[in-house]
């Protein structure tokens, strides 16, 4: 046991600039030969300045849902393109939620076929570093980054300060927006299909063809950058600068299986790779759908790197993309899907879109009797609506984790209640949490976008550009593990071993404090559970449910106060703040990622068995979790009941009992060797854990071996706020490195 203590151009549109506020980035330099022969680190800004500008441009071949032949105009589709410059600037660009596409489209006569929808009244987010609107392009040829955003996002909201990063490190990036799956559609949807609002037609792709268009939207962008067709509009010759063997895309979230797929093909539509492109970036993003199979996966040739992977493609399937001889897979520890995907935008946008809040509209735009309903308001809602209440509630963790106390200046009482349906909970929730705003000071949206950055750079510097001085940062060297302490990189062969679950049913870990130094932990076996109690929580869908009762408290060693309130999660977390962020999302597959989720949660967390779990909703036929307070033994009592993973149906039966006195035990009945259906390697994390550890300490801090202990008496372990005492069970990894020729 080893711990450690302790295509045809439309209209160009130009984004408003404004003056930064409380935001600084350095500019990138004027590209003189000197500068140009100077070392760029990769996590900063490069030789040139930034410049931006935005076009919309039409694929002929397709109509506006992507659909077969062509009957209309063709598909329009919306760009944001960050280039490099050697004009200097301090300027601020100001990035809004509302596609110009959609918002200046009046009764839908300028674009057919699309919704005019209202303006936002929200202030939109400023760019994180100076960027110049409509700034002359830089002399020198430049490699073309194709950007794909995430699901129901928008081509401004997608790694944006990567994008302008690239740009200053002297790329062409050109971000597109997807019709019919962007937040426009989102807006559209909200005031057509579910308010009645005459907002005219909404095309959307369908759920089948989702990826497939994006991809053909990939390559409608490469077309329009390599024939002039940006050039025309734009005012900007893009297409004589560009280096047309020199092209990447990237994505993030369900861009990121867009970058993906652009260059393995999908098999099962018949779709080949662009063979244009010559290297992709996967960051955060999914086997959607399980749609590409392993013969997509051998069938990509280029470079590839899969960043800050959330959904087990990488660690499932890494090895199996065999075709290609140069990728990479880097793992960010407690790497939280939204910051990652927004950046500095995120807590611009909650509270922006937050202060101008109606509520004499709000709640009633999602539960109806409104006197009236204004389309700018509702427009304004979706933020807000989306990210602050309808995926954690009052207890967002994306909010206090990674945001600043000042997120809430500005915002009433009454515009957090109405948002939070009428529940003034959020008040004292807030007041809870403010004061220690960020919770997350080293697993921040800065660090987070600082690796992103460091990679992404070096990735298309060493593959693009051939700048063999970036492939240093590619290398899982020591020194590189030393100097980015909440990152992990694999190159070329990921081997996993496995740690099955060798817990028995009966199994009864038991925690039994020791003043404030730790824990004695023993293993028994043949333990019965508890009485599970008739009630059950409404934790569906990822969702939480409070387990408290007045005067109910107990202490852990390290915490000043004693705990009061816990939080109890659908995915096998019971801790005491608020929920893991989007758990469904975050359960990426990685051992290393759960390893910082439990460590760097800013919270005491009890690891029931974190995974992505699904329960029936209360009182329906499937599994659930029940929870309430035993008053005769003075202790609260949690059961997961034949809960499986996601997309299986393998149960998973476990129990806690939470003692006054601060005992914690955790009995097990039968669970489940595997994990969700896209990320099956991930069995479970049993344990606690104080949620301060160092980032820097990480790999310190060891997991234990439970089943070692077992009927063999009680060991001390020491315990205190960055410390932990768990057990981590993966499947490992399955398919043999080499090539697919090498394994015949």
């Amino acid at each position: 046991m080893k711990r450690r203590h302790g295509v045809r151009v439309l209209t160009a549109i130009g984004l408003a600039m404004t003056s930064v506020v409380g935001l600084s980035a350095a500019g990138g330099g004027a590209a003189s030969a000197k500068e140009r022969d100077r070392f760029h680190a990769p996590d900063a800004t490069g030789e040139f300045f930034i410049g931006h500008t935005t076009v919309n441009i039409t694929d002929p071949s397709r109509n506006i849902d992507g659909t077969t032949p062509a009957t209309s105009d063709g598909r329009y589709l919306h760009l944001d393109i960050w280039y490099p410059t050697t004009v200097p600037t301090d300027q601020h660009i100001a990035y809004t939620w509302n596609n110009p596409l959609y918002s200046e489209n009046p009764g839908g006569s300028v674009y057919p076929g699309l919704p005019d929808l209202p303006p936002m009244t929200a202030q939109g987010s400023v760019s994180f570093n100076p960027v110049l609107e409509g700034a002359p392009l830089a002399r020198g040829r430049f490699p073309l980054l194709v950007g794909s955003h995430g699901n129901l996002v928008s081509s401004a909201k997608n790694m944006t300060d990567t994008m302008e990063t690239l740009a200053s490190h002297g790329y062409v990036v050109m971000s597109v927006e997807h019709t019919g799956n962007d937040d426009a559609w989102y807006q559209a949807d909200w005031l057509g299909r579910r308010l009645g609002l005459p907002i005219g037609p909404n095309p959307s792709i369908s759920a089948a063809g989702t990826i497939l268009q994006r991809t053909k939207d990939v390559s409608a962008v490469i077309d329009a950058a390599l024939d002039g067709g940006v050039d025309q509009i734009a005012g900007i010759r893009f297409s004589r600068r560009i280096d047309a063997d020199a092209i990447g895309v990237l994505g993030f979230s369900l861009g990121g299986m867009t970058s993906l797929a652009t260059v393995a093909g999908i098999g099962s539509a018949g779709a080949a790779p662009d063979p244009r492109v010559k290297a992709a970036l996967m960051g955060g993003g999914t086997n959607y759908g399980l749609l590409l199979d392993s013969d997509d996966y051998a069938n990509a040739t280029v470079p590839l790197m899969f960043l800050g992977n959330d959904t087990g493609i990488a660690y499932d399937a890494f090895n199996e993309f065999s075709g290609t001889r140069e990728k990479y897979l880097v793992d960010i520890a407690d790497f939280n899907h939204h910051v990652a995907g927004y950046q500095s935008s995120w807590c611009q946008d909650f509270t922006n879109s937050m202060r101008v809040v109606n509520p004499d509209v709000f709640p009633a735009l999602f539960i109806g009797g409104a006197p009236s309903l204004v389309p700018s308001d509702i427009a304004d809602y979706i933020f807000p609506a989306t990210f602050y209440f309808v995926y954690t509630g009052a207890r967002q963790s994306g909010v206090y984790d990674y945001c600043e106390p000042s997120a809430f200046d500005g915002i009433t009482d009454e515009q957090l209640v109405d948002v939070n349906f009428g529940n003034p909970s959020i008040l004292a929730v807030r007041d809870e949490l403010r004061d220690s705003m960020p919770l997350k000071p080293e697993a921040s949206v800065a660090e987070i976008t600082r690796l992103t950055n460091l990679y992404t750079v070096s990735f298309f510097n060493a593959t693009l550009k051939g700048e063999r001085a970036y492939e240093r940062y590619l290398d899982p060297s020591g020194s590189m593990r030393r100097a980015n302490p909440m990152a992990t990189i694999i190159r070329n062969c990921q081997k996993e071993p496995a740690r099955p679950i060798d817990l028995q049913p009966g199994d009864k870990i038991t925690y039994v404090p020791v003043g404030d130094d730790g824990y004695e932990v023993s293993v028994t076996s043949g333990a019965p559970f508890y009485d599970q109690g008739p009630t059950q929580l409404a934790v569906s869908a990822d969702g939480v449910a409070e387990v408290a009762a007045a005067g109910f408290e107990f202490p852990v060693p390290g915490m000043a106060d004693p705990v009061q309130r816990l939080i109890v999660n659908e995915n096998g977390v019971i801790s005491t703040r608020t929920t893991p962020d989007i758990g469904a999302i975050d359960d990426n597959g990685s051992p290393w990622y759960m390893k910082g989720h439990l460590l760097l949660s800013a919270q005491f967390t009890i690891g029931t068995l974190m995974k992505d779990l699904a329960t029936a909703a209360p009182g329906a036929p499937g599994g659930h979790v029940y929870g309430y307070l035993d008053p005769v033994e003075d202790r609260v009592v949690i059961t997961y009941r034949d809960v499986p993973s996601v997309g299986t149906t393998a149960p998973n039966t476990l129990q806690v009992a939470i003692r006054r006195d601060g005992t914690i035990e955790m009995i097990l009945g039968e669970l489940a060797a595997t994990g969700a259906s896209y990320s099956p390697s991930i069995l479970g994390t049993l344990g606690i854990a104080g949620g301060h550890t160092r980032v820097a300490d990480l790999r310190r801090t060891d997991p234990i071996d439970f089943s070692a202990l077992r009927d063999s008496g009680a060991v001390f372990v020491p315990f205190g706020s960055e410390d932990a005492i768990f057990e981590q069970f993966v499947a490992g990894t399955t398919t043999p490195c080499g090539s697919r020729k090498d394994r015949d």
